[in-house]
């Protein structure tokens, strides 16, 4: 039995006849006989899917400031090149409110690591001359909590679809102090061969725009600052602010119906940025 018609029992249980007519009335999504009538073919109103999203892409190091060392603040931190991979795992529950309108809210756990190399150091920065050469690798492991809010536009003619997904995520870092600010928009353009065969497959091509900025807090001493760093002090702290170095990337993917409740989403992105989502989705 359906979620709704679960909930519309209950009202009509609880509340009597006109709660329960009014439920109908609201049945999700909103225009669903209307839109049935004209030929499109609707998912089940509410979803739950379980994901894996692994990401591999570079990344700029916009800045390195220091405190707690008295004269030494404004100490030049030279870097170069950055790269960061992530792994995802998410729990999202989403909602058809209308025919082309879904929200959704999504929560996960995220692991990984950003990584640059420091080249140089300058103990007076403005001050003309080179600093001292480093040429050391510096790691920040990633491990924290993300959550966050989106929603999804989707329209059709026949056989072929478009829909574009835009979401706001926030991650919280345990590990180290910090926080991890996304923007995410992707449209898609794709195909639906079930409409004129038995298979139960939709394919489509797109591309992802991201907007990541990245605040990162840790201990000094973690840096790789060579021979000057037995003279700071344990309490020094910097903040590394870092983002994306390509906003943009291909996406192809597919879904595959087992049933109109359980479907099966894979979908992999290519260029500057290099990713691969898996999910499962339960619909009902």
């Amino acid at each position: 039995m359906k979620l709704h018609h679960r909930l519309c029992g209950l009202a009509s249980l609880f509340f009597g006849l006109f709660f329960s007519n009014l439920c109908s009335a609201l049945e999700l999504p909103l225009f669903k006989e209307e839109a049935e009538a004209r030929g499109y073919i609707l998912p089940e109103a509410y979803g739950l899917s379980l994901g894996y999203l692994r990401v591999s892409q570079n990344i700029n190091v916009d800045s390195i400031s220091l405190s707690g060392l008295g004269a030494l603040d404004n100490l030049g931190i030279k870097t170069e090149g950055g790269y960061q991979e992530s792994e995802v795992i998410t729990l999202k529950a989403d909602v058809w409110i209308l025919p082309f309108l879904n929200l959704y809210a999504i929560g996960g756990k995220l692991t990984g690591y950003s990584e640059t190399t420091i080249s140089e150091v300058k103990l007076f920065p403005n001050l003309p001359g080179p600093g001292i050469p480093i040429d050391e690798p510096f790691r920040l492991d990633l491990d924290g909590y993300t959550y966050g809010v989106g929603t999804v536009l989707a329209g059709g003619y026949q056989s072929v679809f478009a829909l574009v997904d835009a979401s706001y995520t926030k991650t919280q870092l345990t590990v180290i102090t910090g926080e991890i600010d996304s923007i995410v928009i992707s449209p898609r353009v794709g195909y639906d061969f079930s409409r004129n065969s038995d298979i139960p497959l939709r394919a489509w091509i797109g591309a992802q725009y991201q907007d990541i900025q990245q605040t990162l807090t840790g201990n000094v001493k973690d840096l790789p600052l060579g021979d000057i760093a037995g003279s700071i002090p344990d309490s020094a702290t910097f903040t590394v602010k870092q983002s994306l170095a390509n906003k943009w990337n291909t996406l192809i993917g597919a879904q595959y119906e087992f049933t109109p409740n359980w479907v099966l989403i894979s979908e992999f992105g290519f260029g500057e940025r290099k990713s691969a989502f898996v999910t499962l989705d339960a619909r009902f």
